[in-house]
């Protein structure tokens, strides 16, 4: 909801050629928001929070992880769109500078999308997924950290970026600032919970098989 304020509040929302190319970041940001905060978290901790039979638990978490596969990709088609339209506008007309792509943001993205597709190869293996279970944890808290990481930094980046490039004044700042400083404070508070909730007990395939079997047998 504050993502979805934010956008259409201060940032043009969604709608093709409101912003100029700004648009097409709008859905970049809005879709791996979806993508990590909504999809991804609810995949990592599926096995703690629904009590289901463990192929119930298994296809859920797949499901999860597919829908932010396919979020992912049009995220980047959105910002992959925007650098190759942009590279035909004059730099004095974008909205954001072209050398956003080197920023720290992007860095921590990058190793997110790699980091979540590693995992991903892992889970769709059942051998791989047991003989490299404890790789495949760390990829996963991996991509938790880098994820937040990669959605602070690239929140802030793009107040950021329209400060410098004169979009907003320092006068209006504050309002919009605390709206997008309360939503990153949110999403560490969100990376908390996940880890609070994924390792109160541990993590054991086979802990979750024997519920399982006892689950069926009542």
């Amino acid at each position: 909801v504050l993502s979805l304020w934010w956008i259409f509040g201060y940032l043009g929302g969604l709608i093709p050629g409101a912003t100029e190319l700004f648009w097409l970041l709008n859905w970049h940001q809005f879709l791996m928001l979806l993508a990590f905060a909504a999809c991804f978290s609810n995949a990592v901790i599926v096995y703690r929070v629904v009590e289901a039979p463990l192929t119930a638990q298994t296809t859920l978490h797949l499901v999860y992880q597919f829908l932010c596969l396919g979020l992912i990709t049009l995220a980047l088609a959105a910002v992959i769109t925007w650098k190759v339209l942009e590279a035909g506008v004059p730099e004095e007309e974008t909205s954001i500078s072209s050398h956003s792509f080197y920023t720290f943001h992007s860095w921590a993205g990058g190793f997110t999308v790699l980091a979540f597709t590693a995992q991903l190869v892992l889970s769709l293996s059942k051998d791989w997924n047991e003989r490299y279970s404890q790789l495949k944890i760390i990829l996963i808290v991996f991509t938790c950290v880098c994820a937040t990481v990669a959605m602070v930094t690239g929140i802030e980046d793009v107040v950021f970026y329209r400060y410098i490039d004169g979009l907003i004044s320092y006068s209006n700042y504050p309002v919009e600032g605390i709206l997008v400083n309360t939503l990153c404070v949110l999403l560490l508070l969100l990376l908390f919970l996940i880890t609070w909730v994924w390792f109160r007990h541990k993590y054991s395939a086979t802990d979750r098989l024997s519920y399982t079997v006892l689950d069926n047998t009542d």
